[in-house]
């Protein structure tokens, strides 16, 4: 098989290099491609010979259609039905794969230092000073308080274990509960509304789907205590954003930490921006060394196990 990367990073050049090696050992061939194509004359330049794409970022319908020999897209990620075009993908025959999980600990680890963050001000502290102020804020100390985890896939089961190791009580929600779940977890599962409605801080860690579109919702967001801390790693989408931040701004939540926004980015004058209750970071809870290391290897993985005649990860396609 011939396999490219049609729209490569320079930053992620030698990782994906490193993880592609497997493949140039088992005798398929890789081309690598520096920034995405301009134009479907591009695409046909970078991948026209192409069995595989390893792809980064986003492969538009029409140039899925100029690609004939294209039989598999391999995308370095999780959410790609936004990047990809699936229904097309399939009616080509062209199977797609993801990367379900990776980077699990690495987005866990951000949802706790934007929890921390918020709890403690820290990046309103850090305005003042830089900007030549000096004036203490109280903070919340979070032992002893209740962490309600929304979603419990391998990002959500960390994120219990690094609640508990601050000596936090925690519940979870997830979309199929059962007393088996909860016994691996051990932790108890609740209702949503049960979730939001008692705990002082929520983190939320589900796929976006048409399910969990708006997931938490205006109603929800006004149940939750006026101390309460919302943590948001997963997708904008899946929260109520302007209802978040009019609770935010009337002083009726705490703080919010979010990594993930609705649309990405904010546009000026969002009026999220000026919340000076809210911790906000790029979309970069994925991103290190070990988990883009993690991800790449699968990426490549999933075009050895197709040419093998073993495919995994399928979310598209005949394979599907």
């Amino acid at each position: 098989m011939h396999i490219a990367c049609p729209d490569g990073d320079p930053q992620y050049r030698a990782g994906v290099e490193a993880a592609v090696a497997p493949l140039l050992d088992a005798g398929h061939t890789f081309a690598w491609h520096e920034g995405a194509p301009a134009d479907v004359a591009g695409w046909r330049e970078r991948a026209g010979d192409a069995d595989a794409l390893f792809l980064l970022l986003h492969l538009p319908a029409d140039a899925l259609a100029a690609l004939d020999r294209l039989r598999l897209v391999s995308w370095a990620g999780t959410g790609v039905a936004r990047f990809v075009p699936l229904d097309d993908a399939a009616a080509r025959g062209v199977t797609v794969c993801n990367v379900p999980s990776y980077g699990a600990n690495a987005v866990a680890e951000h949802a706790l230092a934007l929890m921390l963050a918020a709890a403690r001000g820290v990046a309103r502290g850090d305005r003042l000073i830089r900007g030549g102020g000096w004036a203490q804020h109280s903070g919340r100390e979070l032992r002893g308080s209740r962490l309600g985890v929304v979603g419990v896939g391998p990002i959500g089961r960390r994120m219990i274990e690094l609640g508990r190791a601050l000596g936090m009580e925690t519940v979870a929600w997830t979309r199929s509960p059962s007393p088996q779940r909860a016994a691996e977890l051990g932790t108890r599962l609740v209702s949503l509304e049960e979730l939001m409605a008692t705990c002082d801080v929520v983190s939320v860690h589900v796929a976006h789907t048409p399910e969990t579109e708006g997931l938490l919702s205006a109603g929800l967001l006004a149940s939750l205590a006026p101390h309460a801390i919302v943590v948001n790693t997963s997708r904008g989408e899946v929260i109520d954003q302007r209802a978040l931040t009019q609770l935010l701004d009337e002083g009726r939540l705490h703080g919010a930490g979010l990594d993930v926004f609705d649309p990405e980015p904010p546009p000026a004058g969002d009026p999220l921006l000026a919340c000076e209750r809210a911790v906000l970071t790029p979309h970069v809870g994925y991103d290190t060394p070990t988990a883009t290391e993690e991800l790449f290897r699968i990426t490549a993985e999933n075009v050895l196990r197709f040419a093998a005649g073993d495919p995994v990860n399928v979310v598209a396609g005949p394979d599907a």
